[in-house]
């Protein structure tokens, strides 16, 4: 068989994995099936918010071998969105639903089915020639949180890390690092003699790392409130800080408060920064310049909450454009309440572990590509502990994750774990 078989696959997308909650049971799924491989089995509890979390890790020798290789997946996923979207899963993301070569469901290219090709190619490279650990992280799609507590491990420490995320196959050895802000203001009391109503938008979902592929819902229902001069009393849109949002509802008043007032000089001073950010260009990345994108708006106790994120060249200062922001918000009668950065990877097209995929793709007839990558990964997180790292998985991640009928391809799928096999069946030092 050359991908992990269907029921594998449709366990691990029916198990919902979403970011935010825990992933116990994606880890209680996983860890039979890597013991049953013959791997020795490690679990990194975390504590958040009264909710456990879990690092998976299995590994076949010792996680100090020096020459260690790391196949690295996350098993957490953004909402589903909008279920109805869903429209070749029945309206169910975590129902996996063949369509000729595609499957569908949340997770299948972002990036769950990934990790399950990984212990297939470790059955199938038996007996094993290197050193390597195959490890499952939670939080990444919430700012790399379970990754950097595997590094307060202390025997862990990899020297390569194959990093899974959808890259058609193509080896990405940089990408862009990612800013992401919350920002919140106590909303005013309305007039009683206010009569309040109710109005929606809808747009569509999109990667915040190429947001002119989506059509943000919350854009739009402000530039309405905007223009029409309305007072908004509460608002909801979006549902994770790296998502174009695809509905946006509010309630409104019919005249302008000082909760749009202050949104409008917010908004007007960030779009003159985001202005400036797309003049600095490196065109190695496709989108080659960044951008503000405002991904999130909840109220909350009378509260208004703003999430909104900048995806970082690797010569971007994240502190100067952190203070910028931080000025511009308390001018505004904005507070920051959160702030994080996630590094971009500056990477090599020549490393030793990129060779080595190099020679190991071809060996599976497939062309290999050196490309850069838009979003932000765990790899970076690894290259700053000191290993080479490349990111590697199946199925097409731009236009295509992050939104509804996310898919992956068998033949991608059967690929990857073919390059998986033969990256594993290397000698002890990685040399082919």
């Amino acid at each position: 068989m050359r991908t992990p078989p269907i029921e594998w696959l449709e366990k691990a997308i029916a198990i919902s994995s979403v970011t935010h909650q825990s992933n116990e049971e994606i880890v209680r799924f996983l860890i039979p099936l890597l013991k049953e491989t013959g791997l020795k089995v490690h679990t990194q509890e975390v504590k958040e918010n009264g909710q456990t979390f879990y690092n998976l890790i299995a590994y076949s020798h010792s996680l100090s071998s020096p020459n260690l290789l790391v196949l690295n997946t996350h098993l957490d996923t953004v909402s589903g969105g909008d279920h109805s979207a869903w429209t070749k899963t029945q309206g169910n993301p975590f129902k996996l639903t063949r369509v000729k070569n595609r499957l569908y469901g949340l997770g299948t290219a972002d990036v769950k089915l990934d990790f399950l090709c990984k212990i297939w190619a470790a059955r199938l490279a038996k007996p094993w020639k290197r050193p390597f650990a195959v490890v499952g992280t939670f939080g990444e799609e919430r700012g790399l949180v379970g990754v950097t507590h595997l590094f307060k491990i202390k025997t862990f420490k990899p020297k390569y890390a194959l990093v899974g995320e959808p890259s058609n196959l193509e080896l990405i050895y940089a990408h862009k690092g990612h800013l992401i802000f919350s920002l919140s203001t106590e909303l005013p009391t309305n007039s009683r003699k206010s009569k309040e109503f109710k109005k929606s938008w809808k747009g569509k979902s999109a990667h915040s790392s190429t947001p002119d592929l989506g059509d943000n819902a919350i854009r739009k229902g402000l530039t309405d409130i905007f223009k029409r001069g309305l007072g908004l009393v509460s608002i909801e849109g979006g549902t994770d800080s790296n998502r174009i949002p695809d509905l946006c509802t509010a309630i409104l008043v019919d005249e302008k408060n000082r909760a749009t007032q202050d949104l409008l000089a917010l908004l007007t001073e960030l779009d003159e920064v985001s202005k400036e950010l797309k003049k600095l260009k490196d065109n190695r990345f496709n989108p080659a310049s960044s951008q503000i994108s405002l991904n999130q708006a909840i109220t909350e106790n009378r509260k208004l909450h703003l999430t909104f994120d900048i995806r970082l060249l690797p010569s971007m200062i994240p502190n100067k454009l952190r203070q910028r922001i931080e000025e511009i918000s308390t001018k505004n009668r904005f507070k920051m309440t959160f702030w994080s950065v996630d590094s971009a990877m500056k990477g090599s097209k020549n490393g030793a572990l990129i060779n080595q995929a190099s020679k190991s793709l071809k060996l599976c007839g497939v062309k290999a590509v050196k490309k850069t990558k838009a979003s932000s990964t765990e790899a970076a997180i690894y290259q700053l502990h000191g290993a080479e790292a490349i990111v590697f998985g199946p199925g097409i991640s731009v236009g295509n994750v992050h939104r509804p009928n996310e898919h992956n391809s068998l033949e991608q799928l059967s690929l990857a774990t073919a390059f998986y096999t033969q990256m594993l069946r290397l000698p002890a030092g990685g040399t082919a």
